[in-house]
């Protein structure tokens, strides 16, 4: 028996998540060492207080609801775990109900996992699966499904869709001769410009190194026409401004599409890119020995 309760408190003591028991009110019965690794509370300054304190908000008393009359258990309920100094720590919480040999509920046991850095870890990758490092906007493969999911809604409630094919002119040039970090910058402008003129419901996404695309949701092609002149607008007084010994400048074209005139994203691209190398080759930047100079 001796050794039996031995090798409970070894356990109880190393277990790497807090383990708990509760009345029925959520008052703390018992509680491991795990908690100060989590919170600062020491046990001692737990046993006694209601369970509520380690939590923010109301969360947990609707897990001892759910507890009580539906499940008689909770498995990894996330939950936030608030520790001494009031940071919170993103948990998962498991609640189960024991009950004496003649069914009547005697206590509340459970598990608390903190979650923080698989958090942390789920969120760096949808941030690199979804957004363009550099420039912070929308990837291709997430702009190409935005372009999906708008084309369904247009056939849906029978609207209108505009896109803009975007190229950055002489992006390798400027990268080659002023150095990768000139380069950068050039982009980073440019989005900045494109980001200052768009609206809220728009989309914009880099499909390549010097490509984007942006997605105009309920746009006919004179309102997208209007709002690329505010792009221009804003590149051409930057380039004023700017003492770099090259312009910034990019190529586009338009491509629209709606219920009555449907065209499948393959379709829409291929006009709007078309449309973008036939802008490049009429207004293409004057060069002086492959560099590209103020014009």
């Amino acid at each position: 028996m001796k050794k039996s309760e031995e090798t409970y408190k070894t356990i109880f003591n190393n277990l790497p998540d807090i383990y708990y028991e509760t009345d029925l009110d959520g008052e703390i019965i018992i509680i491991n060492p795990s908690i100060t690794k989590y919170t600062g509370y020491k046990p001692e300054e737990c046993i006694d207080k209601n369970i509520t304190l380690l939590f923010t908000g109301n969360k947990y008393k609707s897990i001892f609801i759910k507890a009580l009359l539906e499940k008689e258990s909770i498995s990894n309920y996330e939950i936030q775990l608030t520790d001494k100094q009031g940071k919170i720590h993103h948990s998962l919480i498991s609640a189960n109900i024991i009950k004496d040999s003649n069914g009547n509920i005697t206590k509340i046991t459970g598990l608390i996992k903190d979650i923080c850095d698989l958090k942390a870890k789920t969120e760096e990758l949808y941030q690199f699966a979804t957004y363009d490092e550099l420039t912070g906007v929308y990837n291709r493969r997430v702009g190409m499904e935005f372009l999906k999911q708008e084309l369904k809604k247009m056939r849906r409630v029978k609207t209108f869709l505009s896109i803009c094919f975007i190229d950055i002119n002489d992006l390798k040039i400027v990268n080659d001769n002023f150095g990768h970090d000139a380069g950068d910058n050039l982009i980073l402008a440019i989005v900045e410009d494109i980001k200052s003129a768009m609206r809220e419901s728009d989309i914009l996404s880099r499909i390549g190194g010097d490509e984007f695309l942006l997605i105009f949701p309920g746009c006919k092609l004179d309102e997208v026409k209007s709002i690329w002149r505010r792009v221009q607008k804003s590149i051409k007084e930057r380039n004023k401004k700017s003492d770099n010994e090259y312009n910034i400048s990019a190529s586009y074209g338009f491509a629209e599409t709606d219920s009555e005139n449907l065209l499948f994203i393959d379709e829409l691209i291929q006009i709007a890119d078309k449309r973008m190398y036939a802008h490049k080759r009429r207004t293409k930047i004057k060069n002086l020995n492959n560099k590209p100079i103020k014009v």
